[in-house]
């Protein structure tokens, strides 16, 4: 895979910068979207995509071994991961018609009205700040727990507990005006 990012790049300087971010940093990328996705595959695939990105911006690298380098590398990969993960909620958010003909109706109506339920708190989540948004979305939508997601977002423990606490009675005002809407 290495060999197809390389064709991406022009320079010889750029190219061996590349070879250093992809050794050193791999891993982490693959941690990181992992986190977000919850999936080795599209966990794979945000990698994969991240690192075409920063093959065609190589420019904007300078040290590959600095802090700067890997901060910038780390936050696209999680970009990258939260917009596959948002792909994957609007096409997961329909029932496959397919399979329609085997569900009996009660069933049926039940998984309608869940899942129109998790798409309204999941677009309510979006609606938030950053500071409450990343939090809720981690933790209700990708399931992680508060540690993991205090590592992720470098903040402690106690602060994403608050966060939560906090953007969950946030998260409820915006529900309630939807339904007085």
């Amino acid at each position: 895979m290495l060999a197809f990012y390389m064709s991406l790049i022009d320079n010889d300087d750029d190219r061996a910068k590349f070879e250093i971010l992809y050794s050193e940093y791999r891993k982490r990328m693959v941690y990181i979207a992992y986190s977000v996705l919850r999936n080795s595959e599209d966990a794979e695939d945000a990698v994969h995509d991240t690192f075409i990105k920063i093959a065609r911006n190589m420019n904007s690298i300078g040290d590959p071994k600095s802090n700067e380098t890997l901060s910038y590398v780390l936050k696209a990969t999680k970009n990258t991961a939260i917009n596959l993960s948002k792909k994957n909620v609007k096409r997961n958010k329909h029932i496959h018609f397919e399979d329609v003909e085997h569900i009996p109706d009660e069933q049926f109506l039940e998984k309608l009205r869940i899942q129109e339920n998790y798409g309204e708190v999941v677009e309510a989540i979006r609606s938030l700040n950053d500071t409450y948004r990343d939090v809720l979305f981690y933790h209700f939508v990708k399931g992680m727990k508060i540690k993991d997601i205090a590592d992720l977002l470098d903040r402690n423990k106690s602060t994403v507990q608050q966060q939560i606490i906090r953007g969950k009675k946030k998260l409820l005002e915006i529900l309630k005006n939807d339904l007085r809407d």
